[in-house]
């Protein structure tokens, strides 16, 4: 609902006066800013960027490599000193800025050009990172912190696709985990020191990771002891992979969840509810990472076969763990209450086809899975008050 019509009910209902409701919108117009009309300037930018590309390019093979590089720097300076000298105008700025980075990345690529040097693409993007990292700091521009952080993401998961492109080895494992815990710990920290123009980017940036790390390792299907291909029925085979296993690295995940338990603590930020429901869900999520497929049994009993099946559930229940804990620290950020409640109910969704499996592609299945989806739909809406309370609304 836009400004206008909530203000509009809130003077009929006698909340507001009329006065007061001229003087938010004043209030508001004031503060907009014209993304419109500096996204056409950055429109134009990339435009004029390319044109002179495209110039250069056709007379690339006669332009001296000396006046290729003297050319970049003189562009490279001259943009980041008109965004010094514009420094005042914050939007202005993030454009010269954004400009001034696509120019770096453009020298790199004419570095390696000019001197035949043969890289990997996520090298240069740990470059561009490392050159950019001050205009990161220099500036609380969201477009910036974003590019930046894009540019990181590129420049990890390019390496780790170099040496690593299954997704089942403890690369991805190490990658998505400590992403999570970190860009959840760099909102804790921004939460912690009021770094309000900040603190929306890396929440952004949290719930991504929030989501792709649980469901990485929430909803995997590797949880067997054939992640280790000499593991075998013997005591002895298993004994061996459990000495060879890498526990230095659920050492370094457990270490890595101290810096936010110490920002969880600050009371003038955080309820006592909040406080024990994020703690609560990031030790789910590092439960969610140790080796549970040790705990399988070799045998083939009965019994065998149903604790196998309840130790293959462990990272189903971890998941939906964690994200009732979200639930319940965000639950007066409706967004938030409401997206964890939803991939809950796409967990159990999830489960529930693997679980019937074949049985859902019959038309009864299908009606059955219906009703199901809409009967959970509906009580959700109706008792969503209910789940709120009982999450910790009321202290």
């Amino acid at each position: 609902m836009r400004l206008e019509q909530k203000l509009k009910k809130w003077v009929g209902a006698g909340l507001i006066r009329s006065e007061q409701s001229e003087a938010i919108l004043n209030f508001e117009e004031a503060r907009k800013t014209p993304y419109l009309y500096y996204s056409f300037i950055i429109l134009g930018v990339v435009v004029i960027g390319i044109g002179v590309i495209a110039i250069i390019a056709a007379n690339w093979e006669e332009i001296h490599d000396l006046i290729k590089l003297g050319a970049g720097l003189t562009v490279l300076s001259l943009v980041a000193g008109l965004a010094f000298w514009k420094r005042e105008n914050p939007n202005l700025l993030t454009v010269l800025i954004v400009l001034n980075s696509i120019l770096i990345l453009g020298m790199i690529g004419l570095v390696s050009q000019v001197y035949h040097l043969e890289g990997k693409y996520y090298e240069a993007s740990i470059l561009w990172c490392v050159l950019n990292f001050l205009f990161l700091i220099a500036t609380d521009s969201k477009t910036v912190i974003h590019l930046w952080f894009v540019g990181l993401q590129i420049a990890v998961t390019g390496w780790i696709f170099e040496y690593d492109s299954d997704f089942n080895k403890l690369d991805w494992e190490n990658y998505f985990y400590h992403s999570t815990v970190g860009f959840f710990t760099l909102w804790l920290w921004a939460e912690r020191f009021s770094l309000e123009s900040r603190k929306g980017s890396f929440f952004l940036w949290a719930v991504l990771f929030l989501i792709a790390g649980s469901s990485f390792f929430g909803f995997r299907r590797n949880y067997g002891y054939t992640f280790y291909e000499s593991i075998d029925a013997s005591w002895g085979s298993w004994l061996e992979a459990v000495r060879s296993y890498p526990w230095g690295r659920i050492a370094v995940c457990l270490v890595s969840l101290i810096p936010g338990f110490v920002l969880l603590f600050d009371r003038t930020r955080f309820t006592k509810i909040q406080r024990i429901s994020l703690v609560a869900s990031l030790f789910a999520f590092f439960l969610m990472c140790l080796p549970l497929f040790f705990l399988y049994a070799f045998q083939e009993t009965y019994f065998a076969k149903v604790w196998n099946f309840f130790v293959f559930l462990i990272p189903s229940f971890l998941f939906v763990f964690f994200w009732l804990g979200i639930a319940s620290a965000f639950r007066s950020h409706k967004r938030i209450f409401d997206l964890s409640l939803a991939i809950i109910g796409i967990r159990f969704l999830y489960f529930y086809f693997d679980l019937l499996g074949s049985l859902t592609y019959t038309g009864f299945g299908l009606i059955i899975s219906g009703l199901l989806i809409i009967g959970c739909t509906i009580g959700y809406l109706k008792f969503k008050g209910r789940v709120r309370n009982f999450l910790g609304e009321q202290e």
